[in-house]
């Protein structure tokens, strides 16, 4: 005799489990959980604005045909059309903070004056930070996505999922 294994036998009892470890974990080991998921599916583009540099992975060639098609050899990266999740590693400040939200503003490269030239601005919600933001710069890693260029500023907008110390 073969057990039932047909019409989602047992997806009940997985899901109960895994909810449950959700609601008494810690964020840190949620967003853990999270991002490995995201990396073994390839939906990360890896960003580093200090190096100005975007690692070359599966997802960002698999975004790359979405937006060129197939067989186009690109040498450069527009942030703005990538549509997956980022990770991007850069030396961030705070620029804004209220109840709702925290904004962070981070250089492209390693300029003299921060605040000039093109820039990543981090939205993220207050509620979510765990600890005290540090005052001036500070390297961190921002997990998230872009959401819109602003041309006149020379700012791409990304909306955090979290930000990594």
């Amino acid at each position: 005799m073969t057990p039932n294994c047909g019409n989602g036998a047992g997806r009940r009892d997985n899901r109960e489990i895994v909810a449950k470890f959700l609601e008494v974990a810690e964020p840190i080991s949620v967003i853990g959980i999270i991002m490995d998921v995201l990396e073994e599916k390839d939906v990360i583009v890896h960003v580093d604005l200090v190096n100005q540099t975007v690692r070359r992975n599966t997802a960002l060639a698999k975004g790359l045909v979405t937006l060129h098609g197939s067989g186009i050899s690109q040498q450069s990266v527009r942030l703005r059309d990538i549509e997956d999740f980022v990770l991007i590693r850069g030396r961030f400040r705070k620029i804004s903070e209220t109840a709702e939200s925290t904004v962070f503003l981070a250089p492209y490269g390693d300029p003299d004056d921060p605040a000039q030239g093109p820039r990543v601005r981090v939205t993220c919600a207050t509620e979510g930070l765990r600890n005290e933001v540090p005052q001036g710069t500070f390297s961190a890693r921002c997990l998230g996505k872009v959401q819109d260029w602003n041309a006149d500023d020379a700012v791409l907008e990304a909306q955090a999922m979290a930000i990594f110390r």
